[in-house]
């Protein structure tokens, strides 16, 4: 190992020399192992974030089997829930059965019920109905009365209020306001609620129409017959043999043509026009012309 020189044979001073390598023997071995340790912590920094992606794609998927499993016991108590708590079945239009009836949609967009002693009931999508017993006869249904049907072996069934509601068309009703549907309240009457309360009652058979004030007083309009329940109702007659009438009290009035079209003006400025279906006779269809009240005409 050169050291720091003192002098020569000239006496002059020798620079300094430093030596840059290492003279231990284990010198190149220590610089190798430092190289392999270098290459070591890169491996190590490498393993390190295979591992850290290895992990964020584990929680992934963890997390997605957890919502896969979450859905399933979702669905496992919603099944529970309707095993224990069956869904009520859609008696449409009725708003129930007896127990055990059965209910099939038709092709035509009508209903089949079907009975535990064996008779079928049938619904039409014009709201038609039919039934054929346990031995096999058929028969038409009759109209409901006051929201229920009643069949041929007496059983009373309830329809829901959207099934008796009919158009104003079939009620004959014109002008009526929006949100205010006739109902069929009995074969061949139509019923509407007016928003005030007024009652308007429409006798298809009996070509005439009773208007039921909310104060109590009735009045019955059609061409054979004017008169007031309660009130005094004035009329006349106008050209052609139509009519004209007023109620005193209530304060409607209006006319009747000579085919029994009303036309009605309310207190409260709401204006109908019923209408009634014409025969060839110009009467009900059974010959003996209208059918009205049995009431008086008032002077």
């Amino acid at each position: 190992m050169a050291g720091i020189g003192g002098g020569g044979d000239g006496g002059e001073n020798t620079p300094l020399i430093i030596e840059q390598t290492s003279s231990s023997e284990h010198h190149y071995e220590l610089m190798a192992l430092v190289e392999a340790l270098g290459g070591i912590a890169d491996d190590v920094h490498a393993i390190r974030v295979l591992i850290e992606q290895s992990f964020a794609i584990t929680e992934i998927l963890r997390q997605e089997v957890q919502a896969v499993l979450d859905a399933h016991a979702q669905s496992a108590q919603e099944y529970i829930r309707q095993v224990e708590e069956p869904v009520p079945i859609d008696y449409h239009p009725f708003t129930s059965m007896p127990v055990g009836t059965s209910v099939r949609d038709l092709p035509d967009g009508g209903r089949l019920f079907g009975f535990t002693d064996g008779a079928f009931l049938r619904v039409f999508p014009d709201g038609q109905m039919s039934v054929v017993d346990e031995g096999g006869s058929a028969s038409v249904v009759g109209s409901a009365v006051g929201g229920v049907v009643t069949l041929p072996d007496g059983r009373e069934l309830t329809l829901v209020p959207d099934a008796v509601k009919v158009t104003h068309e079939a009620a004959g009703i014109e002008g009526l306001p929006d949100g205010v549907e006739p109902v069929l309240a009995s074969p061949g009457r139509y019923t509407a609620m007016l928003p005030d309360g007024t009652r308007i009652d429409v006798y298809q058979s009996d070509r005439a129409v009773a208007v039921a004030n909310t104060s109590g007083t009735i009045d019955v309009l059609g061409i054979s017959h004017i008169y007031g329940i309660g009130e005094e109702v004035q009329a006349r007659s106008i050209s052609g043999g139509a009519k004209s009438f007023k109620a005193l009290e209530s304060g409607h009035a209006g006319m009747i043509e000579t085919n029994g079209t009303i036309h009605l003006s309310l207190s409260d400025g709401i204006d109908l026009v019923i209408h009634f279906p014409q025969s060839g006779s110009g009467d009900d269809g059974d010959g003996s012309g209208p059918v009205c009240f049995n009431c008086q005409e008032p002077d």
